[in-house]
């Protein structure tokens, strides 16, 4: 008879994710954007890619760029605490609910927001 090891309480993964705009969803697959916000390890995250358009083929040889604002754990508890939220799926919704109205430039609205309230991040490109 084998008995499994207790290796102690491992917390369940919280994952979370809302899409504000997605142009390929509207069957706009040459040209588009997809803007998302996400939560996952204790981290909130926002993710923007375009395709298609002249200045992302300048930018890239596959015509695709992502932009990703990544937030620390302190910063992430900031979001919540600013939110008025004691968790991550509340703290979506609020999120949501605050800028979903801007859909593909929520992140403009996001940065600024964040800016004010003095919670920092990080931003990377890719293409």
């Amino acid at each position: 008879m084998s008995h499994k090891k207790y290796y102690g309480y491992k917390k369940p993964q919280e994952r979370y994710s809302i899409k504000f705009r997605d142009d390929a969803e509207n069957g706009n697959v040459e040209v588009g954007t997809l803007f998302a916000i996400g939560y996952q390890d204790e981290k909130f995250y926002m993710v923007k890619v375009n395709w298609g358009a002249e200045e992302d083929w300048e930018r890239s040889r596959d015509g695709e760029v992502e932009m990703t604002w990544s937030f620390d754990e302190e910063n992430t508890k900031k979001i919540m605490l600013r939110t008025g939220t004691h968790n991550a799926k509340d703290m979506m919704q609020a999120m949501y609910e605050r800028f979903g109205k801007y859909r593909g430039f929520a992140h403009f609205h996001i940065e600024k927001w964040c800016e004010e309230k003095d919670i920092e991040y990080s931003y990377y490109v890719h293409y």
